[in-house]
């Protein structure tokens, strides 16, 4: 039995010696490898950098019942262009009358329009008037632009045979002009 583990022992020495040269051969290429792969890239580079200041747009749209006097009135809860209540007082069949009004864009880029004239709830009659809003422009160029505003006219048209039940009857009409930035 000791010859037995005499034996084992030398075998496993005999390898360990064999397999020191092998590994510091391959310890010493790598090491050199890694060493003239340092010293090539580190001789070879080069940046470029570029810089470019980001801004978003600005966008914008008011209003105007006179074309001088500009509001936000932006929220259709508390509207602040409000037409005076004379300018559709009275109407009788048959009838048209019309109101200037106005939208400018005071972004810094184009805006696509879309207008739209209802009667708000509450309305009591039975046969509403038409409306109609000619003259808004499709587009409006930023504030610096030649169209950057435009006059549009509120129209309300009563029927010829508009019936005698709408009498003394009434309605809010609410203009929306959406805006949709354009580039």
């Amino acid at each position: 039995m000791t010859e037995n583990i005499a034996t084992r022992s030398e075998r496993r020495a005999d390898r360990k010696n064999k397999r020191r040269p092998i590994v510091a051969v391959v310890l010493a290429t790598l090491a050199i490898g890694g060493i003239g792969a340092a010293a090539t890239s580190a001789a070879w580079t080069d940046n470029v950098f570029f810089s470019a200041q980001a801004q978003a747009a600005t966008f914008n749209l008011q209003g105007s019942l006179d074309g001088t006097t500009w509001v936000e009135s932006d929220n259709s809860g508390s509207i602040q262009l409000v037409v005076p209540t004379s300018t559709f007082a009275n109407m009788l069949p048959g009838q048209t009358k019309s109101v200037n009004l106005y939208v400018k864009n005071l972004g810094s880029v184009s805006a696509a329009l879309t207008g739209t004239a209802a009667f708000a709830s509450g309305s009591t009659f039975t046969t509403a008037p038409t409306l109609a809003l000619p003259g808004l422009a499709a587009t409006l160029t930023p504030a610096t632009g030649s169209s950057a505003s435009n006059q549009f006219t509120l129209t309300v048209t009563t029927p010829s045979d508009w019936a005698p039940i709408n009498q003394g009857k009434s309605g809010t009409v609410v203009v929306t002009i959406a805006g949709t930035a354009t580039a």
